[in-house]
């Protein structure tokens, strides 16, 4: 027998060996298994994020209100508060006991926070993918594609159920360490019936997100999601200010769920039921939707621009057209809302002399602001939230920068005669131009509903070039570590810093945290300027971000190689 034919028999009789067990879980044996092998940095994140805040909150509380008397007047003295005021930070329940303030301070927030990252991730799952041309790839292997749609889902499913549930056990054990007085001790029945909520609250956003991705693509799949998120979020906590929400209000997630409070001693099964309908029939939409579409092919929703040859006569216009539909749709959504929150500056103000002593409740967090006009109204419900907003906008922008390096436009783009320092100044540059043309619809909106109120214009006017001016710095960061190590890292930095410094300055007094590192939040240096009043330094440091990220993002690309 020749060699050829002894092979060719070897090669017939040998067996083929498949992946094994735990590789069809966890490694490369299978479509879930790569997937949440490569979320794995996510899952454990959330997980510990969440797991140290309670344990921070928890803490926190006990050593603030160490006896029964001090807790029961402190909870009674929220509890008296207006329901219009209340619902700004949620129905306070229980507050004399670890579990109920743990769900009212911290936690009813979190759906929030972990939503964006179930955006994320349900948004670019196929989609990216199939912007990158690697999905093609996928679809071509002997299996179909309701199946690779069906096991992407399930990643993100699995690596949520984890992170909650890790979570769970952390707020269970909190109250078994930290609880010093009588039902200060967490049952983790009840712990783990209040994470099922936040993790359902949170998926919602994301399978919005991921319904809509086979039809409009990543970005704008991610932005339609992260809308509805903010806007359900914003529309159940200002109801009671906001004159139109109540109508909305039946749409929003978060007030059908407001009575599950299980860590309070609440519960509400039918609305977390309806809940998880919701996100089973949008999951199976976005399964349905990538089976039946090609592959890749979407529907561009962009503002309506004139129709001129923008963008076509060099790196800075070709980079501000791709820009600019992201930016005017974030401006003219953030604009909208402070709108909203203007043209209610009345009610507000007529609560305010209503209730006695709101006046001066209200002055302990902002002393010397004037409750009862447009600005301070915009300062005290509109900035802070504002500032998150308009800095994950400043991400998805950064992302679309970062996408070509990371979609390998960027090489055949300099094989032109174009340096790679001017290209870098050019597309970074139209970032920041896009961010500054966002402030414009944000400007626009708030002055109008001001001088509908008869107020002044021109405060929330320069406010509003002021939240702009603080996304750019977040943008300069971004478009620094991009320019320096890896086009990866920009999108994931500006947002990050954006959420962390909203964080910072939301919870770091409640978390005893030291002054040093609160301060440490870019945003709590920026004065009232909705007010009028700014922070020269604080915003000189915003222009040192922003040019500066810039100049170091173009050096960093002349002396590194791409990205493979």
């Amino acid at each position: 027998m020749s060699a050829t034919a002894e092979v060719t028999a070897a090669g017939a009789g040998a067996g083929v060996v498949g992946p094994s067990a735990r590789s069809r879980l966890y490694g490369f044996g299978s479509v879930f298994a790569k997937g949440l092998r490569e979320s794995r940095r996510a899952v454990v994140g959330v997980a510990l994020f969440v797991s140290l805040l309670a344990f921070f909150v928890a803490s926190a509380l006990v050593s603030e209100w160490p006896t029964l008397e001090a807790r029961l007047a402190f909870a009674g003295g929220l509890s008296a508060l207006p329901a219009v005021v209340r619902g700004l930070l949620g129905e306070p329940i229980a507050l004399e006991t670890l579990g109920g303030f743990l769900s009212w301070r911290s936690l009813n927030f979190m759906p929030v926070l972990i939503g964006l990252w179930s955006v994320l991730a349900l948004s670019g799952t196929l989609a990216g993918e199939a912007t990158r041309g690697s999905l093609e790839f996928v679809v071509a292997a002997p299996f179909g594609r309701r199946r690779i749609a069906a096991e992407k889902v399930l990643v993100h499913l699995a690596g949520l159920t984890l992170a909650m549930t890790v979570s769970a056990l952390a707020t269970w054990f909190a109250g078994a360490v930290l609880g010093t007085l009588p039902g200060d001790r967490i049952a983790l029945a009840d712990a783990l019936a209040q994470f099922l909520l936040i993790g359902l609250a949170s998926l919602v956003a994301g399978a919005i997100a991921f319904a809509a991705a086979p039809f409009v693509g990543r970005g704008q799949a991610a932005g339609i999601g992260a809308l509805a998120l903010f806007g359900s979020y914003v529309v159940n906590g200002y109801a009671g200010i906001v004159v139109g929400f109540e109508t909305f209000k039946p749409l929003s997630w978060f007030a059908w769920t407001a009575g599950h409070r299980p860590l309070a001693g609440r519960y509400d099964w039918p609305s977390v039921a309806l809940l998880a309908a919701v996100c089973l029939v949008l999951l199976a939409v976005g399964v349905v939707a990538f089976e039946r579409r090609d592959v890749g092919r979407t529907v561009h929703l962009a503002p309506p621009l004139p129709r001129l040859a923008y963008g076509l006569r060099g790196p800075l216009g070709r980079a501000f057209a791709d820009r600019l539909p992201g930016a005017l749709s974030w401006g003219i959504a953030i604009g909208l809302y402070g709108w909203l929150i203007a043209i209610s500056s009345d009610a507000f103000a007529e609560m305010v002399r209503s209730v006695p002593g709101l006046s001066q409740f209200m002055s302990r967090f902002l002393p010397g602001l004037d409750y009862t006009s447009a600005a301070g109204i915009l300062q005290l419900a509109f900035f802070a939230l504002g500032l998150l907003v308009v800095g994950l906008a400043a991400a998805t922008l950064v992302a679309g920068w970062a996408s070509d390096e990371q979609e390998r436009r960027l090489e055949v783009v300099l094989s032109a005669p174009l340096g790679r320092f001017r290209w870098a100044l050019a597309s970074g540059g139209a970032v920041l131009l896009a961010l500054a043309l966002l402030a414009a619809p944000l400007a626009a909106g708030v002055a109008v509903g001001a001088a509908a109120m008869g107020d002044d214009p021109l405060p929330p006017v320069e406010g509003s070039a002021v939240m702009g001016l603080y996304a750019a710095a977040l943008a300069g960061v971004g478009l620094a570590a991009g320019g320096l190590f890896r086009a990866g890292l920009a999108a994931p930095l500006t947002g990050g810093l954006a959420v962390a410094f909203f964080l910072l300055d939301f919870l770091g007094e409640s978390l005893n945290l030291p002054d040093e590192v609160i301060d440490l939040a870019l945003s709590r240096h920026l004065g009232r300027p909705m007010a009028g009043s700014f922070d020269p330094a604080g915003i000189a440091a915003c222009l040192i971000l922003a040019v500066g990220g810039l100049a170091v993002s173009a050096w960093g690309y002349r002396r590194r190689d791409l990205a493979l």
